[in-house]
């Protein structure tokens, strides 16, 4: 239909191409006009190039394919074997299940190559000496820090398939060093991989491009995906969970922090965002936001909520659930935040996004201000298949 459509004289087509454009432009005063929202402004960026270590706080950060560049592109597999020592299955490791994963925190060194992260080397530091995990030999190799390049070389390494929520991709092993580094701290045996050029789909309607997305969206975004020059690709995903970018606001944080006894605070990092946001009238709001567009005209949809697992309960010193109220605050957050139809076991905080492949290289910063350019009129509902149980225990079934 699209290609009759265009297959036309040369002045017709032209008036095809306006009859859109004006279609478009409607479709957009209208949006803006009846759903915008408050302004915002970034407040912290994070990526996290390991997934389930600590992340790394920047100032600045770059748009990829995926999500942000250096974000989620490596992540760690847990081996299985029977009792004669094959290998039966390969776990990819999640902080909701492994708490003791926050014992690693990570930072990236550019090596003096300004902004060009491509050049930029990995540092993941070991901050479990002395606690329960990990092995107790003394011949272990003392070094409770490890470097290793970003973009790595993919040449002669070993591919494994890598299985996240049920959406899978093939990875590229990094060796054995570096992975007996992590086998050493943790006390099983691990493997680090690398996406490479990989990717994995998403599940269930969260791509804002997916068949299913599309039938979910507003009116200006379904017109744009029928018109070749405006039309993006589906989504897909690095090692992020189920979307490219984690948002959350610093007005919802302080309320679960008000939550807790005594002096304690909820750290914002504990729920693992990309973009923390602040200048929301008030917690809990985008609840309703269905896509944030920042200066630059990098615009996100926000496509499903965050429902939470355990790994909000951790203590960075022990890698266990906290023994203070800091340990409860799934808990108290589900007594009123189970607000989501299609996960309705666990509580929600925060909003998956998506940026587009037309965004690929802007930036992100901190100081840079957005909109929210869409309200949605109902919370959305959660729908990857399989996934609504997740996080409830520590305990994986």
């Amino acid at each position: 239909m699209i290609q009759e459509f265009f297959n036309v004289g040369t002045s017709s087509a032209h008036v095809q191409v306006a009859v859109v454009i004006a279609i478009l432009v409607i479709a957009l005063v209208v949006t803006f006009s009846q759903k915008s929202g408050p302004p915002l402004e970034i407040s912290q960026l994070y990526i996290y190039p390991v997934k389930s270590l600590r992340g790394c706080r920047l100032e600045k950060a770059y748009i990829g394919r995926y999500g942000l560049l250096g974000d989620r592109t490596f992540c760690l597999q847990r081996i299985h074997r029977d009792e004669d020592g094959n290998l039966t299955r390969h776990e990819t490791m999640l902080i909701g299940y492994y708490l003791q994963l926050a014992l690693f925190r990570t930072a990236i060194d550019l090596k003096d190559q300004g902004e060009n992260m491509a050049n930029a080397q990995i540092r993941v530091s070991w901050h479990g000496a002395g606690s329960e995990f990990g092995a107790s030999d003394a011949s272990v190799d003392s070094d409770q820090s490890i470097q290793f390049p970003l973009v790595p070389s993919l040449e002669g390494r070993s591919e494994v398939q890598v299985d996240l929520h049920g959406s899978s991709c093939a990875a590229y092993d990094m060796g054995d060093e570096i992975s007996q580094w992590f086998t050493d701290r943790l006390g099983f045996e691990i493997r680090l991989v690398h996406i490479g050029n990989g990717s994995r789909p998403v599940l269930g309607t969260l791509a804002p491009h997916s068949r299913g997305g599309l039938k979910k969206a507003r009116l200006v975004r379904r017109i744009r995906a029928t018109v070749p020059f405006l039309a993006q690709p589906e989504e897909r995903l690095a090692f992020n969970d189920i979307a490219h970018y984690l948002v959350v606001t610093e007005e919802s944080n302080r309320q679960v922090s008000s939550r807790l006894d005594g002096d304690s605070t909820m750290d914002v990092t504990k729920f693992r965002p990309n973009i923390v946001v602040q200048g929301s009238p008030g917690a809990f709001v985008e609840d309703y936001w269905g896509e944030i567009t920042f200066d630059g005209g990098i615009e996100m949809p926000l496509t499903a909520n965050c429902y939470r697992c355990q790994s909000i309960t951790v203590d960075y010193d022990t890698g266990k659930t906290a023994t203070d109220d800091r340990g409860a605050v799934w808990k108290k957050l589900n007594k009123d935040r189970r607000v989501d139809k299609g996960a309705k076991y666990s509580p929600v905080f925060g909003r998956y996004g998506y940026c587009f492949e037309s965004t690929v290289g802007k930036e992100l910063f901190v100081g840079q201000t957005a909109q929210v350019t869409y309200i949605n009129k109902e919370r959305t509902h959660f729908d990857w298949p399989a996934l609504t149980t997740f996080g409830v225990t520590q305990t994986k079934k």
